[in-house]
């Protein structure tokens, strides 16, 4: 079996051996990639745009890869070459919105193609200011918001601009691969033609081996994952934070990935966004300077281990599908507070797993904060619960079969199409 995947971004091992920067984006399916490239029955090609002059073919740990240039790939079909270089019996094409996947569906539709499901653009451009307010939003501008494409006000345009590719390449799909009854929901209202498989992303291996323990964690901890722009909801993490601060004088918030309110280039510290500036007057309005920590990116390693130290991990967006965050925590065991929107209702069961809430309530966030600091017996029971429902949902060996079973499907279907 011949799969070709397409990316929006190399998998770390090959972006280090190009010579390029290591992005944060991909993990699960790094961790995908990693098990079928072990496979003698199979051989695994992964097609990414990349800021290159031409189209370059690289093996790396036993994957074919080719880059080609990103600057002009929805009008130069760099596919042909690809296909009939590899020769693929199934493409997966990873995600929706990147314009690379234009010109494959366009052209190449007489080889089974799987389109995955990642977030759905054309929903999250609806949530992206995420409950702040115009007049907030106005008193916040900055000058980079104008002049930079993921401002306040340009960075919803931003996902309005992309989720255009993204109706077409779903309007061409014919089948999809998803996660959540909100993913299908919305692919289905985009094109109600599809042929949907389910498949849960794969998890990395240090989230099955740390494990949280009640009596190892910090006291009044929370965990929020990539928080940098509104559609995460950390503004409304950071009044809840102000709702416990008197209750709870030892409480800290550690915010992992970008830290968007200390940022190292000097260009950044000059002109701030907006919502940078946002976030820092709700931390002097709450009294917060004492309380909100960066960690900065993380490893898979260390970010497993940070799940085992505090007390609680928050996913407090206003959009999400069903996030790796959310599965990594429940994995680890760490007790889960989540927004009741997207998928996150397909992980999480309510009382059980962990607690959901309305994104923009930080009164039920504070609530659910606090049950979960009084009572080390409720915080252990989520915690047990959710470890397991969770460990069963991702377990690599059976997503892999899944996904290779989808695999098959296609191609059997395709087989049978020319009889």
């Amino acid at each position: 079996m011949r799969i070709l995947w397409t990316v929006n971004m190399l998998m770390p091992s090959a972006a280090k051996a190009m010579g390029v920067a290591v992005g944060h984006a991909v993990s699960w399916i790094d961790a995908m990639s990693q098990r079928l490239a072990k496979k003698d029955d199979l051989k695994l090609a992964i097609a990414c745009p990349l800021k290159c002059a031409a189209l370059n073919v690289t093996e790396v740990d036993g994957i074919t890869y080719y880059t080609f240039p990103q600057n002009n790939c929805e009008k130069v079909d760099y596919w042909t070459d690809i296909i009939k270089s590899f020769e693929p019996d199934v493409i997966h094409a990873y995600g929706t919105e990147g314009k690379h996947n234009y010109l494959l569906l366009k052209n190449h539709s007489d080889i089974p193609i799987l389109v995955s499901l990642q977030g759905i653009i054309s929903e999250y451009q609806r949530h992206y200011y995420a409950g702040i307010d115009f007049s907030t939003m106005l008193r916040y501008t900055t000058l980079k918001d104008i002049l930079v494409p993921t401002g306040f006000f340009s960075g919803r345009r931003f996902f309005i601009k992309r989720s255009k590719f993204e109706k077409e390449i779903l309007c061409m799909a014919r089948n999809v691969e998803g996660r959540s009854t909100w993913d299908r929901v919305s692919a289905y209202n985009i094109n109600p033609n599809l042929e949907y498989y389910y498949c849960p992303r794969m998890i990395r291996t240090p989230f099955y081996v740390h494990e949280w323990n009640i009596e190892k964690m910090e006291r009044h901890s929370i965990l929020v994952h990539q928080a940098h722009y509104p559609i995460k909801g950390l503004h409304f993490v950071f009044q809840a934070l102000g709702k416990l601060k008197n209750k709870y004088p030892d409480i800290k918030l550690y915010v992992a990935g970008k830290d968007i309110l200390h940022p190292q280039k000097l260009s950044r510290r000059l002109m701030p966004g907006g919502y940078a500036k946002y976030l820092k007057h709700l931390i002097k309005e709450n009294h917060l300077e004492e309380v909100i920590y960066y960690t900065g990116f993380l490893s898979a390693e260390q970010l497993a281990e940070a799940l085992t130290k505090v007390n609680a991990v928050v996913i407090p967006s206003a959009i999400e599908n069903a996030p790796n965050s959310l599965a990594e925590g429940e994995i680890v065991g760490t007790p889960t507070v989540a927004s009741y929107v997207g998928g996150n209702m397909d992980m999480l069961e309510h009382n059980k797993d962990g607690f959901l809430y309305c994104y923009n309530e930080p009164n039920m966030l504070a609530e659910y904060l606090t049950q979960i600091f009084e009572s080390d017996e409720l915080a252990k029971r989520l915690s047990t619960h959710a470890k397991q429902v969770a460990r069963k949902r991702h377990d690599p060996d059976t997503l892999e079969k899944t996904i290779l079973s989808i695999y098959k499907t296609l191609i059997n279907r395709k087989n049978e199409s020319h009889r």
